[in-house]
């Protein structure tokens, strides 16, 4: 992310005409329109583009609770284009009908829609600091509308990159209660690099305003500012090199093991005293990253997946690894103090550990189960040539056999075969399924994004994360596919999809 001005290749009145064309389909003739716009030459930029300033406008994209019922295709556009990225054509297209599909769905929703995100004028206290202290306690406490006034005066009155890092640290105040509140403007900022930072400011103040919309536990934020100071972290960690992201192995591996050691109270003080040890954020965050793949593979499937509740139940563990993802992405945008701060607050994710939903939609601390992939299924798989073992997993992810498909990915990874027809087997499969508000596309970006910047030779967890996940979905929600699949082409460039 760069955070770019305005870019010249797009047309911003193509976009504005795309986006009153968004707001004229319907669910029902959504997928089938996209797909032909898309046919008959539509820009993929100016559809992403347009996807997500819709959502930005005129859906209510705040947060009511933390069960459900918040919007996610503002976001999703953006984490759709990233798993875009590099694929085949007809993949591409599916990913933006997908996602266009989603903002249509929400546009006539009635918990997000009629909405329209109006002009705010820029509200001033006597100073910038005064201004900067009063937005953050009316964030604490939920006035969002002052806020978001605020808000736009300091985009106004701070330098860019000063409203960019105090985006982030109001993300890191709430990202233990809902990761969300660093996901969100993780990918507004990744928007903004498309559509220029002026076009996007309805995504950053969302960003904001999602923040200040529910209650949160400020505890673990507040003993993280707690841990910083007491380690000497205020200026930063001693080991940080702003603009360099390398990361040390040994550092990643001793790391990750600690923490999984650790009882997890002590998660986010391993995270500050490494810091100030010299262990850099980047290298301290990819720990607990890898740390929280481990135990999201230690979770159970929801069944079964006809229930209407099993749904939210299941796609609550899976953002333990969005949210350090996110941390690992807005790194270069922070600034020393609150790159310190973001790894402690990892620490504090891993103490939480996954989000986990009873039967009754009540949080309840997360229990390690036994790790996925079981040994025994993987020894029954061994043998097999790559190509088998992407005919096998092709076959497990629909029949919700979640421990062939991930032993048949920790077997494909035995093998020394190359990652990039297993990531493509898989995106090709998020493709065919809305996989609950496009969760299928934010946890596969997530992991694959996580497993290319991973040192280790354990970053295939992070494909068994994405095997694991995609095996609960497939196949469950596949209309908007089956409405503009025939209109794409042959299925033969996406593996079978």
């Amino acid at each position: 992310m760069t955070i770019a001005d305005t870019p010249a290749v797009l047309d911003q009145r193509t976009v504005e005409a795309r986006i009153a064309w968004l707001r004229t389909l319907t669910p029902r003739d959504a997928p089938a329109a996209i797909a032909e716009a898309l046919v008959a030459g539509a820009p993929e930029d100016e559809l992403w583009a347009a996807g997500a300033l819709c959502a930005a406008r005129y859906l209510n994209n705040q947060a009511q609770n933390l069960l459900g019922f918040v919007s996610h295709a503002m976001i999703g556009c953006e984490d759709a284009r990233r798993l875009a990225a590099g694929q085949p054509t007809r993949t591409r297209q599916l990913l933006i009908v997908q996602a266009l599909a989603q903002v249509v769905y929400d546009l006539h929703d009635p918990s997000f829609a009629p909405y329209e995100l109006l002009p705010y004028w820029p509200f001033r206290e006597a100073s910038v600091p005064e201004n900067l202290r009063r937005l953050r306690a009316d964030v604490r406490i939920g006035e969002y509308m002052r806020a978001d006034h605020r808000f736009v005066a300091l985009m106004e009155d701070l330098p860019r990159a000063e409203v960019v890092d105090l985006l982030l640290d109001v993300g890191l105040e709430g990202i233990v209660t809902d990761d969300h509140t660093l996901i969100s403007p993780m990918l507004c900022l990744g928007m903004a690099d498309l559509i220029g930072w002026e076009a996007a400011e309805p995504l950053l103040r969302w960003a904001l305003r999602y923040s200040a919309s529910f209650s949160r536990d400020f505890r673990p934020y507040d003993r993280a500012l707690e841990l910083l100071a007491r380690y000497g972290l205020e200026a930063g960690p001693p080991g940080d090199r702003p603009g360099e992201q390398a990361i040390d192995f040994d550092a990643v591996a001793a790391l990750r093991a600690e923490f999984l050691a650790a009882a997890p109270h002590d998660r986010p003080e391993i995270a500050a005293r490494a810091l100030a040890e010299g262990v850099a954020p980047a290298s301290a965050i990819a720990a607990a990253s890898l740390a929280a793949c481990d135990m999201y593979l230690m979770t159970e499937p929801v069944p079964p997946q006809a229930d209407y509740d099993a749904v939210s139940r299941e796609v609550a563990p899976i953002h333990i690894g969005t949210a350090m993802n996110a941390l690992r992405a807005v790194l270069p945008l922070m600034l020393p103090r609150t790159r310190a701060l973001a790894a402690i607050q990892a620490g504090s994710l891993l103490e939480r550990g996954p989000s986990v939903l009873s039967e009754t939609f009540a949080f309840v601390p997360f229990q390690a189960a036994r790790p996925y992939p079981y040994e025994e299924d993987v020894d029954r798989l061994r043998g097999q040539a790559p190509e088998q073992l992407l005919a096998t997993l092709r076959d497990a992810l629909p029949a919700h056999d979640h421990r062939t498909a991930t032993a048949a990915v920790r077997a494909y990874a035995a093998l020394g075969a190359p990652p990039e027809p297993l990531i493509a087997l898989l995106t090709a499969v998020a493709c065919t399924d809305n996989g609950t508000l496009l969760h299928n596309f934010k946890h596969l970006h997530a992991m694959v994004d996580e497993f290319y910047a991973c040192p280790l030779p354990d970053r295939w967890q992070f494909l068994v994360g994405a095997a694991r996940w995609a095996a609960w979905y497939a196949g469950l929600w596949t209309e908007v596919y089956d409405r503009a699949a025939p209109l794409l082409g042959s299925a033969q460039e996406e593996g079978g999809a």
